[in-house]
């Protein structure tokens, strides 16, 4: 286990990532839009002086036992709080242990829209899909086939309430349960091998934002009719509402996986699986993902003109989140939809505006190259199959 970092070199790496003009404008506090304010570096314990989490604690997390009576929280962690600087550091838990682990249900993504040009995009949950075939050439852009890692912190109710707090307030993510398995630990030659055994899953707290499907008859879905077959009144469907009703719901962009994640927050989940010695083909998947930056003067410009723009609204929402948050760490409803409505007027304005004056606030310029190449490369993979396919009859 690594020890705890040094805080003068955690303070100084940032200061690499993120340019001199745009320091200022970024220290404001981080809640379901990613911004914070800086934390002022303070001590925090080694992530190896937290103990394991004790076989008789996760058997009373087994769907077995589903109304034991527990004082602590099981809470898994995969995506910025992996790492020891914002979980223990920025936050300020303190586990009772820990444990590394997988939660095959659910597989990693990035598609909770953030703030175009600064961090478009933050980490998410969603079920697994089956895997797509790699692109010839290419580096695999699908996690491994084992779902998502992460930790699962024991913490205690007060903890888990200033988790969902600094987390968007229960608005953004849901909380949810989902079955995790403990991660066997790094390779050796134990004395006394132990018999192995089947696996047993327990259940742990983990936050999820879900998404909206596809509207019926949006040409995705071409078996799909817009009369309601089942009689079961789907005209009521909140995503079929006017545009002004429609504007209170979550932010959903048009391609869930077309956003990429800043350097900056992907490096804290680098960090957090290095750290916790996560499995090295985890850790592979991780440092090949691609980070966004403004690669041109008028993505600059832009972003800080976007940043400019919606700092206002932000600041507004985030700091009636901490002064309304109850016990629980939740903000009220009526909050979590001002807050829908703003995030939906901000891409609103990006989409109608921005993106056509500045350029992409989402993915990086050269990585929209490649992409257009993979897509040409599958269009043509498919034409020779259904050729092949042709001729096989003759």
């Amino acid at each position: 286990m690594s020890q705890q970092p040094d805080t003068r070199l955690e303070e100084g790496r940032d200061e690499h990532y993120i340019p001199a003009r745009e320091r200022g404008l970024r220290r404001f506090w981080n809640s379901r839009t990613g911004y914070r304010r800086a934390p002022t570096p303070k001590s925090y314990p080694p992530v190896s002086s937290i103990p394991k989490t004790s076989p008789e604690r996760l058997a009373l997390a087994s769907a077995e036992n589903p109304s034991a009576d527990t004082k602590t929280i099981l809470y898994l962690a995969y995506g910025s709080n992996l790492c020891a600087q914002t979980f223990l550091g920025f936050r300020g838990i303190r586990p009772i242990s820990q444990i590394n682990v997988s939660a095959p249900v659910f597989e990693l993504c990035f598609d909770l829209p953030g703030i175009p040009y600064n961090e478009p995009c933050f980490a998410n949950t969603r079920p697994r899909k089956i895997p797509k075939p790699p692109i010839p050439g290419y580096p695999p852009d699908i996690p491994p086939a084992a779902g998502v890692y992460g930790v699962v912190y024991e913490v205690t109710p007060e903890d888990y309430a200033k988790i969902i707090k600094t987390e968007g307030g229960g608005q953004g993510y849901h909380d949810v349960l989902t079955p995790c398995f403990e991660l066997p630990p790094g390779l050796h030659v134990p004395e006394k091998p132990p018999i192995p055994g089947l696996p047993k899953p327990f259940l742990a707290h983990t936050l999820y934002a879900p998404t909206l499907p596809d509207l019926p008859g949006d040409g995705k879905n071409p078996g799909e009719e817009e009369s309601d077959s089942d009689g079961d009144g789907g005209d009521k469907d909140p995503r079929k509402q006017p545009w002004f009703r429609r504007l209170l719901l979550p932010t959903r962009r048009p391609d869930p996986d077309y956003a990429q994640a800043s350097a900056r927050y992907l490096n804290l989940i680098r960090d957090g699986a290095r750290e916790h010695a996560l499995p090295d083909d985890y850790q592979a998947y991780l440092a090949q993902l691609q980070s966004y930056a403004a690669t041109t003067v008028l993505q600059q410009i832009g972003r800080f003109l976007f940043l400019a723009t919606a700092l206002p609204g932000l600041l507004l929402t985030l700091g009636l989140s901490r002064l309304l948050a109850d016990e629980a760490g939740r903000t009220p409803r009526w909050l979590g939809v001002a807050t829908n409505a703003l995030m939906n007027i901000l891409w609103a304005l990006y989409d109608v505006g921005f993106k056509p004056l500045f350029g992409d606030g989402e993915r990086k310029n050269e990585d929209l190259d490649m992409r257009r190449k993979a897509k040409v490369i599958i269009i043509t993979d498919e034409a020779d199959s259904k050729k092949n396919r042709l001729l096989g009859d003759w």
